[in-house]
């Protein structure tokens, strides 16, 4: 019921409109209603009574209620449409707006195509229940209120009876409602699966026809399919078996009504002809707000499955949120400063952990580490895209634990006392680790605006995502002011520009999506060239050169050296051209830094960097040679000689 009220609450922003359309359905009920009134004068009067001088008033009375009736019908479903469509469009613009202020956690732990069918088919479906399912409810009780009000007038005798049926009705719809809720929002829910599916097949079709994996996708996608298939047919069985029992109950109803008034008539216990012939035709018009308010069950049971559905988007709380009082900046200098940072996804160890770093304005800094040792992880919290850990946590058996208010940590159902920054298990003691925080220009980025914060730092990532625009609107993304003159420029600057102009429609060129028509390093130059437009003051490369030829890697290389100057810039690469330059470089390993330096202060060290910069030294020459047979000849400054 929460859902449904919540939804009427969208529709009540526009009482009005919403009330207009109630209305027009009922008063057009009630034109309805009175019909089978003229009908029981048409009988008694006019036939029996043989007042023929009074049959057009009344054919003309009969028409004109159902010209009436047709009327205000016409401005119910006209006003339900428009207030159903002005809710949806309000849903819409509420829900996109949550999910861009969604923090990265929550796609983490959402589908794609789950929130798609959430966004789509689910909220199509409370559109449905606002065009439909308040007018055949409404209409519905109003049309049975007003018929057993109409049919008592006509005879009391009878309308007792008929009474009788409507605590049966209602347990009948009950018991409906009961039973067919659960399989539609299992229906529901297996159809954000299928979407998820096939989703994924979409996007992924190179890889799935690479691996001549069509037969098994093929039968995944059938299998969800079926699935929903089979719980979508449970649902419309359900719907079928009790909308059809209904006309059955007032068959029998109907039945003995005509005994009843067949023998009332006969035995001339008071009931004329025309009382009857109208009783019946009220009788009649008993089903269909019977079978509205079964109708309006099964659409209110669907758009409560989708209402739940729906509004966990706009109900799940943002981990990363404004500050209230946000400091005002309106220049960066580039300072940033890592101070005791642990992290870790939803308490499932630790992703980052003691991390101390800090870093200088216009400094480049090099993240060197095998896969899963956090460097991604570190550079996504600079944009705050996740939060450091804001309460202090201990890690046990792999799995982080969050200290409470009451400086106490629930492990395994036990709460455990911290004591002189330690918790004590079975002897072994355990360090709490205390939060910390990120600081850029010495003000922790909590403070700041996050807009304000994400407008100073330019991210290219390793595969980067290009919009279905121009290459000038993929350029031009972070500042869509920004003149043809700057755009070239920022193009220029990444390698980028020479390709371009060599297209039929130069930067108005269409990418096609997720930029399907460029090669893999194109693409990354376009993204670079995104970002240096943006000018930003802190600058975030994710192995942004990783699928360029050496021969772009180069050029690109020599365009960044000159791009980076004035800017804080935190690189992840392998590439020995990239950490050479770079000014301080991060070794991390599990979520930890192991060592930090310059090039030549690590290659002293003869620590764990010395070590790296030797194998990749080698790659790098053994792929060379394998270009060109003279290129170690060319080759200087090796990782071995060093």
């Amino acid at each position: 019921m929460g859902y449904i009220r919540r939804l009427t609450g969208y529709a009540l922003r526009r009482k009005t409109l919403f009330f207009a359309f109630l209305s027009s359905s009922a008063i057009g009920t009630m034109f309805n209603l009175l019909t089978p009134l003229v009908i029981i004068q048409i009988v008694d009067t006019v036939i029996l009574g043989e007042r023929l001088d009074l049959l057009i008033p009344y054919t003309l009375l009969f028409v004109g209620l159902g010209t009436l009736y047709t009327i205000f019908d016409m401005l119910g479903r006209y006003g339900a449409a428009v207030s159903s469509q002005h809710v949806i469009y309000s849903l819409r613009e509420e829900l996109y707006e949550s999910l861009m202020e969604k923090d990265l956690s929550f796609y983490d732990q959402n589908e794609t195509g789950q929130l798609l069918a959430r966004v789509t088919t689910d909220v199509s479906t409370m559109r449905e229940f606002l065009y439909w399912g308040y007018r055949v409810i409404f209409i519905g009780a109003a049309q049975l209120l007003g018929t057993y009000i109409v049919m008592w007038s006509v005879n009391t005798t009878l309308t007792t009876y008929m009474l009788l049926w409507i605590p049966v009705t209602f347990l009948f719809i009950y018991s409906f409602a009961k039973k067919v809720r659960p399989v539609f929002y299992a229906a529901r829910q297996q159809y954000g699966v299928l979407s998820s599916v096939l989703a994924e097949n979409v996007v992924g079709h190179k890889v799935v026809r690479a691996y001549a994996a069509e037969e098994r996708e093929t039968r995944r996608v059938e299998q969800e399919n079926r699935g929903f298939l089979n719980l979508w047919v449970k649902a419309s069985k359900l719907e079928a078996f009790f909308q059809s029992m209904l006309p059955a109950l007032f068959g029998m109803a109907t039945g003995f009504l005509i005994y009843l008034g067949g023998y009332s008539i006969v035995e001339n216990l008071g009931l004329t002809l025309g009382e009857f012939v109208g009783f019946i035709s009220l009788v009649g018009m008993l089903l269909l707000p019977a079978r509205f308010l079964s109708w309006g069950v099964g659409m209110y049971q669907r758009a409560s499955a989708s209402g739940e559905r729906t509004f966990y988007i706009l109900d799940s709380i943002e981990e990363v949120m404004d500050p209230e009082n946000p400091v005002m900046v309106s220049e960066l200098q580039g300072a940033v400063d890592f101070n005791n940072i642990s992290f870790s996804y939803g308490g499932e160890g630790y992703i980052l952990r003691d991390v101390n770093l800090h870093v200088k304005p216009g400094q480049i800094v090099a993240l060197l580490g095998g896969t899963g040792s956090g460097k991604t992880s570190l550079v996504n919290l600079i944009p705050r895209f996740y939060d450091v850990d804001t309460k202090g946590k201990v890690l046990y058996q792999e799995k982080a634990y969050k200290i409470t208010k009451e400086n106490t940590a629930k492990i395994n159902g036990k709460d455990y006392p911290v004591i002189d920054g330690y918790i004590e298990i079975d002897g072994q003691k355990l360090t709490v680790d205390r939060p910390g925080n990120i600081c850029v220009d010495g003000i922790d980025i909590r403070q700041y605006a996050l807009n304000d914060l994400r407008k100073f730092i330019g991210m290219v990532h390793q595969d980067p995502f290009l919009f279905s625009a121009t290459l000038r609107e993929n350029i031009s993304f972070g500042r869509p002011e920004a003149s043809d003159e700057e755009v070239i420029e920022a193009a220029k600057a990444a390698m980028i520009h020479d390709f371009i102009v060599t297209l039929e429609k130069g930067y108005e060129s269409e990418v096609g999506e997720r930029g399907v028509t460029l090669s893999g390093g194109q693409k990354q130059r376009i993204a670079i060239a995104r970002a240096l437009l943006a000018n930003p003051k802190i600058l975030v490369l994710d192995d942004s050169t990783s699928s360029v030829d050496a021969k772009t890697e180069m050029l690109i290389q020599k365009a960044l050296e000159n791009l980076m100057k004035g800017r804080t810039t935190f690189i992840i690469t392998h590439r020995l051209s990239t950490v050479r330059n770079a000014n301080l470089i991060v070794m991390m390993e599990r979520g930890q830094i192991v060592e930090v330096g310059s090039h030549e202060e690590l290659i002293e060290r003869e620590g764990q960097y010395h070590n790296i910069h030797q194998t990749l030294a080698e790659m790098e020459l053994a792929a060379a040679v394998s270009i060109d047979p003279f290129a170690q000849a060319n080759i200087t400054g090796g990782g071995a000689s060093e």
